[in-house]
């Protein structure tokens, strides 16, 4: 035989109701998240430019050293 007990953690339908909302809400939160997390520039992509940019200098005081020596 099983005992039925009353639980005194119900919910109303309206409580729940929002609880789903406000779940719906945090997950579009994530998700935005999630695709600004994806659009943030990587460790590799910065070095990368930080060395063209100083090989860019480099090559304008070389050629700038070249025009001048002239």
């Amino acid at each position: 035989m099983i005992a039925f007990m009353p639980d005194d953690r119900q919910f109303t339908l309206r409580q729940i109701d929002q609880a789903r909302g406000d779940l719906y809400g945090i997950a579009d939160d994530l998700e935005l998240l999630k695709v600004q997390l994806a659009r943030l520039s990587t460790r590799a992509y910065i070095s990368r430019l930080a060395i063209m940019a100083t090989g860019t200098v480099w090559a304008l005081i070389g050629s700038v050293a070249v025009i001048v020596s002239r």
